[in-house]
């Protein structure tokens, strides 16, 4: 089933030489009947071009669900896939795509269309299609594309929901940030994700404005603390509690300043959180962004996340608070511990580009490094944060190394077992 409705941010003119940008909105049906989204851009220089193609959409029948963007300048599209934007499929020329592989953001699986003048060789992530064909034909192969393109994530984590855990030693070390910048970026690359913040302070309260948080956690965890009273029920329907992320392009809970609330979560509360959330089936993946260390909160979620990011800072401070707390869970389980040291990775953030201060344990490696920006350092707008393309660039690496080899098999694994 394909549904398109049409629009234009700009109108359409023969005498312009364009580059346009057309957004597809297609739906198919998924596993278990889930009607799954799947977002095409096409960017084409010659509007002459495109136009029949939007014209033979709307008059075979699928004309409820395309949306239609226009830019006269490679920069505007190139930018519009740099935003952040969810899209499962680029159409281009040739020139197009090159710009944009060049860009070095090119994570999206693309449709390049060949003319007599284009090189015939496809690169990684790619396919190839005659520019000049006839319009059903090439619509069937751009859906074709873009189902090819939803049903691999399908099939990248399966029917599981793997926990990412958030963790540092130290306030200050851009723990959040990486952890709100990660979620976008996996919601970059088409997975369902869930942002769960656990902070005692919710640092997301900075990019979502006026909430009703306050109202909706109180009830939230009133539903969770009766749960665990009543035999056999290990879950709650959290449907109305849940908010759209804008920034993060994702899911979240509303945010509260009610910190005393937030510092009495208990272990078993964040169980029935994460199991609800995963018995849902609506996501592919959460981002856990956790709090201090001896919190109940934090020691679910070492146990429960597939993967752990310790986020550290290359100075001496961070890599001794590190050290202690390893140890400290050595010490009290070393059961935990070990299955724990699996499943961890090591990140350096705001990285200079090698490693001044020595790791505090002979186990530990650097897993990831990101980058120091340093307009951050006098940072006046909060979104900015979010919108790096540098930063963005290298979070974006990593999540899709975490989505390959033995990332990948411990993100599968629940608490440490297999699944």
């Amino acid at each position: 089933m394909l549904n398109y409705n049409k629009s234009t941010e700009a109108p359409f003119s023969d005498r312009v030489i364009a580059a346009l940008t057309v957004l597809f909105c297609v739906e198919f049906e998924g596993r278990d009947g889930v009607m799954i989204t799947a977002r095409i851009v096409l960017a084409i220089q010659d509007s002459l071009y495109v136009e029949p193609l939007l014209d033979y959409v709307q008059a075979s029948g699928y004309a409820t669900a395309v949306q239609a963007k226009a830019f006269t300048q490679k920069e505007r599209f190139l930018d519009y896939m740099n935003s952040g934007e969810r899209c499962d499929l680029v159409v281009a020329d040739a020139q197009m795509l090159e710009e944009w592989m060049n860009s070095g953001n090119s994570a999206v699986p693309w449709l390049l269309l060949r003319d007599e003048h284009t090189s015939s060789a496809a690169g990684e992530g790619g396919n190839i299609t005659a520019r000049y064909q006839p319009l059903p034909q090439l619509l069937e192969i751009i859906m074709r594309c873009c189902q090819g393109a939803s049903v691999k994530k399908e099939r990248l984590l399966m029917d599981s929901t793997p926990i990412i855990g958030v963790v540092s030693p130290i306030g200050g070390s851009g723990k959040s940030t990486v952890a709100m910048n990660m979620a976008k970026q996996f919601a970059v690359l088409g997975l369902r994700v869930f942002y769960l913040n656990l902070e005692t302070v919710n640092s997301s309260l900075l990019f979502m404005g006026q909430t009703d948080g306050d109202k909706s956690f109180t009830r939230l965890m009133y539903d969770i603390k009766a749960s665990q009273e009543s035999p056999g029920k290990e879950q709650v329907s959290l449907a109305s509690y849940i908010k759209e992320h804008e920034a993060l392009k994702c899911d979240t809970f509303e945010p509260t300043a009610h910190i005393k609330e937030l510092m009495e979560i208990t272990s078993g509360d964040v169980n029935v959180l994460l199991t609800s959330l995963i018995s849902s089936g609506q996501y592919d993946i959460i981002i856990a962004d956790t709090d201090q260390y001896n919190s109940e909160a934090v020691q679910t979620v070492l146990q429960q996340a597939g993967l752990v990011l310790w986020i550290l800072l290359d100075d001496m401070m961070s890599m001794h608070k590190t050290g202690m707390w390893i140890h400290q869970l050595e010490r009290e389980d070393p059961v935990i511990f070990k299955t724990v040291m699996q499943r961890s990775r090591f990140v350096i953030n705001r990285s200079a580009g090698g490693l001044v201060n020595q790791l505090p344990r002979h186990d530990m490696n650097v897993d990831f490094a990101l980058p120091y920006i340093p307009s951050w350092k006098q940072l006046y707008q909060q979104d900015l944060l979010l919108c790096s393309p540098i930063f963005s660039r290298e979070v974006l690496k990593y999540c899709k190394q975490m989505l390959e080899g033995a990332d990948r098999a411990a993100l599968l694994a629940v608490g440490g077992h297999d699944a």
